[in-house]
């Protein structure tokens, strides 16, 4: 059963950093997909925005490996000569910002 929604943006995510987006999210035990696509907000600093569909709140667990996850999406970007995401969002079923990490 899908747990998350990666918001797609087909002008900063490729396939393969989808492909590793899923896998990060994979490795903490979060089975995500790829959802609807999202315009870019500035041609530099971007958010990656997941959306939370499980009722109730978000595993500690999950909470505590987020950070780990950004830092290999980073990476991944990183490699492949692409601006990684300036930070990660993770919205709850009701659209509202659960948690924010990596913005300055």
């Amino acid at each position: 059963m899908t747990e998350a929604l990666v918001e797609n943006d087909p002008g900063r995510i490729h396939p393969d950093d989808m492909a590793a987006i899923v896998a990060a999210l994979d490795g903490i035990d979060v089975s995500a997909q790829p959802t609807r696509e999202h315009p870019a907000e500035s041609p530099e600093a971007w958010t990656l925005c997941l959306h939370w569909l499980q009722k109730g709140p978000v595993s500690s667990d999950t909470e505590a490996a987020l950070p780990a996850v950004l830092t290999r999406i980073r990476e991944h970007y990183t490699t492949h000569g692409r601006t990684p995401p300036a930070q990660l969002d993770l919205h709850g079923p009701d659209g509202g910002v659960v948690l924010s990490l990596g913005a300055g």
